[in-house]
């Protein structure tokens, strides 16, 4: 028995470089069949036909296989005779065959007269490729780890066996059984490790996103009301539906949704369903399976299977194709979904929290969206006001993000123009909360002192608004009258200096000749007239 020792020796090295099992199954096969003089060998794997992976890449699973029941699946083969039971994928165990005898009973098997064995034991179709291929002896054993089935590995021949024989198969049985359950632990920990990368990317993501302020800043009577909801909602399970205009912080709002729920300790997980493109939208809410269409080289989890225990924040949820709108329907309805190209179904519990800046009753109306999606939805409804509403929380978002950006810009940021507050305060902001932090943060780059002038940060943006509609600049300035108007917001800012730090080049980030001749092009004098 040296050579065949020395053979599993190397198959054994091989299982702790090759993480595919079905290389390992077919080259165990293989050395079992030239060391034991087998015409035929196969091994088993036991599972559902979901976890099969040759089912899976089939596209289907046979109707005779109730969700959830395991058979023996074909992994590895190994002989002369393999074109003869080729269609031997899966068998159930109550077939009477060696293999699942072997199974039923979790003990080895083993005749020198198959034949005599099993005749009127087994269907006549394999009694007859028994007799045309001469086959008269049959061995098998199972694969067991501490107590678990993991499959079965079996061989027949045209002669009889031997004990040593056997006793090499029992050999080569164990070493099977290693190998398939390391594998099976080396999936689960790639899918445990796939889960956490991806969950730990989320939580960096949050880490380094500029989320424009940490906590809610405010203390309106609008933004007291929609918080009472939020303390009232956030202990239950019930599906909130954010609304409001773009910026105005759903996102923050649903955040602390998720901070005090009971969900807390599990992840936020956030989708923006407008961003993903319409042909993988399916992919990257519920997953894809390997193989399941062109480009799927491995498998995925979805945002639904990573908010499992969590929240999942779908935000601009309008924007969902129709066909995807269905799918997420009976997510919702019934906790439940598969990955495409998958055949078994997920259960999640999960936390939804939507929001929109659209109209739904309106999307509704003109068939974009689908009722029963939106009253699933709209359980309970927050409406997050937009900035104009609440104009007294101005001054306390200023002083909350000349904080955020004196740490950020280095700068002794210490309060704004009364001028240009009062100015803040009387602006629209159809950009909401964004674009205030937007013009303070190019007010701050801007100061050169700690006083801030907001002036001209809020520059051409900054026009009254008949009855509180926001509206924009009635006209589009060319490049060269862009450019006109920034130098001469350059030059008064440097008090008509050109030259030297704080000089009017320093400032458009130019070279002073440059200034120069774009003063010359346009016809301007130092004053900038």
């Amino acid at each position: 028995m040296t050579a065949p020792l020395e053979t599993l020796r190397r198959v054994t090295r091989d299982m702790a470089v090759t993480p595919e099992l079905s290389v390992l199954l077919n080259s165990i096969a293989s050395v079992l069949a030239e060391h034991t003089g087998a015409s035929f060998v196969r091994v088993f794997l036991y599972q559902t036909d979901d976890e099969c992976d040759i089912c899976r890449a089939r596209g289907k699973v046979e109707p005779t296989a109730a969700p959830g029941v395991k058979r023996l699946h074909l992994h590895g083969n190994a002989g002369r005779l393999q074109g003869a039971f080729a269609d031997q994928h899966a068998l159930a165990l109550d077939l009477p065959t060696p293999p699942t005898k072997v199974a039923r009973e979790r003990k080895p098997f083993l005749t020198n007269d198959l034949l005599r064995d099993v005749r009127g034991k087994v269907p006549p179709e394999l009694l007859q490729a028994y007799e045309e291929n001469g086959v008269v002896a049959a061995g098998a054993r199972p694969l067991e780890f501490r107590g678990e089935l993991l499959g079965v590995i079996g061989m027949i021949s045209r002669r009889p066996f031997d004990p040593e024989q056997f006793e090499l198969l029992g050999i080569f049985a164990d070493q099977a059984a290693v190998a398939i359950k390391s594998a099976h632990l080396f999936t689960e920990l790639e899918r445990y490790k796939q889960r956490l990368q991806i969950e730990n990317a989320y939580l960096q993501e949050e880490i380094r996103a500029e989320r424009g302020f940490e906590d809610i800043v405010g203390q309106s009577s609008v933004l007291r009301a929609v918080l009472r909801k939020v303390k009232q909602v956030a202990p239950v399970e019930t599906t909130v539906l954010l609304t409001g205009e773009t910026g105005t912080g759903k996102e923050l709002i649903a955040r602390a949704i998720h901070e005090l729920s009971p969900r807390k300790d599990r992840p936020m997980i956030k989708v923006n369903c407008g961003a993903i493109p319409h042909g993988v939208v399916e992919s990257e809410l519920f997953g894809h399976e390997k193989g399941a269409f062109t480009g799927a080289l491995q498998r995925r989890i979805g945002r639904f299977e990573l908010a499992d225990k969590g929240t999942l924040f779908m935000d601009e949820v309008g924007e969902l194709p129709l066909d995807t709108q269905v799918k997420l329907l009976r997510v919702l309805q019934e906790q439940e979904f598969e990955r495409l190209g998958g055949v078994r179904p997920i259960n999640v519990d999960l936390r939804l929290v939507a929001a929109t800046n659209r109209d739904l009753d309106v999307e509704v109306s003109d068939s974009r969206f689908r009722a029963d999606l939106y009253y699933r939805l709209n359980v309970f409804p927050i409406h997050i006001p937009p900035l104009r509403e609440r104009p007294e929380d101005i001054p306390s978002l200023v002083r909350h993000f000349l904080t955020q950006f004196q740490r950020k810009l280095a700068k002794p940021l210490r309060g704004v123009t009364p001028d240009g507050m009062q100015r803040l305060v009387e602006y629209p902001w159809p950009g909401n909360i964004r674009e205030l932090q937007n013009v303070l943060e190019r007010a701050c780059v801007l100061a050169r002192g700690p006083i801030v002038d907001v002036a001209a940060a809020l520059g051409a943006t900054d026009h009254p608004v008949p009855d509180g509609i926001p509206v924009v600049d009635e006209r589009i300035l060319t490049l060269d009258e862009h450019e006109q108007q920034q130098i001469r917001r350059a030059l008064e800012e440097a008090g008509g200096k050109i030259h030297g730090s704080g000089g009017a080049a320093s400032l458009l980030g130019i070279n002073a000749s440059t200034l120069r001749s774009r003063m010359e092009k346009h016809g301007m004098t130092r004053a900038g007239q």
